[in-house]
């Protein structure tokens, strides 16, 4: 769910750094526009900052922060809490029991409980940042 949120929210900012940047139709606009949609989504405080800066659009991103680390365990940990994540591992575990996940040792714990949260978190997310964007037209 955290990905298709991330790509969502990439998507959509994507789209409207071009169509902030469409009326002026140079080369040298769309290079620009190219560039900040690369730079704008490479990580989730990009995002935010780029949503912020292109679009006025200022959302709390904590919950999908949370889930981000969640999200990277299993990425590239297979479930247990990467060599990054180790560096800050109080903080980490502190993001992941804000979004009611579990750690045992260094594993993730993923409940049906944890999972129905994290989907109704991303849905929300998804849809406040729509309707934010909407509201900037």
């Amino acid at each position: 769910m955290l990905s298709i949120t991330e790509a969502f929210a990439s998507d959509l900012l994507s789209r409207e750094i071009e169509r902030a940047v469409a009326s002026a139709q140079r080369a040298a606009a769309a290079k620009v526009a190219d560039d900040a949609v690369i730079r704008g989504t490479s990580t989730w405080q990009e995002q935010k900052r780029s949503y912020k800066e292109w679009l006025g659009v200022e959302e709390d991103w904590k919950a999908v922060e949370r889930l981000a680390e969640a999200r990277n365990a299993v990425a590239h940990g297979l479930g247990k809490l990467t060599k990054r994540q180790l560096r800050n591992v109080q903080s980490v575990k502190s993001k992941l029991a804000a979004a009611g996940i579990a750690v045992e040792g260094t594993t993730i714990v993923l409940s049906d409980a944890s999972l129905a949260a994290a989907t109704s978190a991303c849905r929300d997310f998804i849809e406040r940042l729509d309707l934010a964007v909407q509201a900037t037209d």
